[in-house]
C-alpha cells in the first residue's frame, strides 16, 4: 500500500464521528424502538433490507453491536460492491439512536 493511500485510510478512519454513551438512549424501551421502526419504513430503508430486516442485506442475522450500527447509518458504508448512504445529514443523531434501536430489535443475535 502507498504511503499517500495509507495516509488516506488513517484520516478517512479519524474522520469517523463516534457515538458518545451519554446520548445513547434505552435501547430496548419499546417506544424508542417503535420511532426506530416508522423510521426504517418511512426513510425507505425496507427497499434493501425488507420490512422484517431479512431482505438482500439482511440485518437479522448479523452480529451487530449498538455502536457499530449507530456508525453504519449516521456514515454510510460500502462493502462488496453495495452502498448503503450516510444518514448524519438527514436524521438527528437521536433519530440515529431510534433506527439503532429498532435495528437492534430485529436482530436475532441480540435476543
Amino acid at each position: 500500500m502507498s504511503r499517500l493511500l495509507a495516509c488516506a485510510v488513517l484520516v478517512a478512519g479519524l474522520m469517523v464521528e463516534k457515538p458518545h454513551a451519554d446520548e445513547m438512549p434505552n435501547l430496548k424501551d419499546q417506544k424508542v424502538i417503535s420511532a426506530g421502526h416508522d423510521l426504517f419504513l418511512g426513510k425507505q430503508c425496507a427497499h434493501c433490507h425488507g420490512e422484517d430486516g431479512k431482505g438482500g442485506v439482511n440485518l437479522a442475522r448479523r452480529d451487530l453491536d449498538p455502536e457499530g450500527v449507530f456508525i453504519a447509518i449516521a456514515d454510510g458504508r460500502q462493502k462488496n460492491g453495495l452502498r448503503m448512504p450516510a444518514w448524519r445529514e438527514v436524521l438527528t443523531d437521536e433519530e440515529i439512536w431510534q433506527a439503532t434501536a429498532y435495528v437492534l430489535s430485529i436482530n436475532q443475535s441480540n435476543r
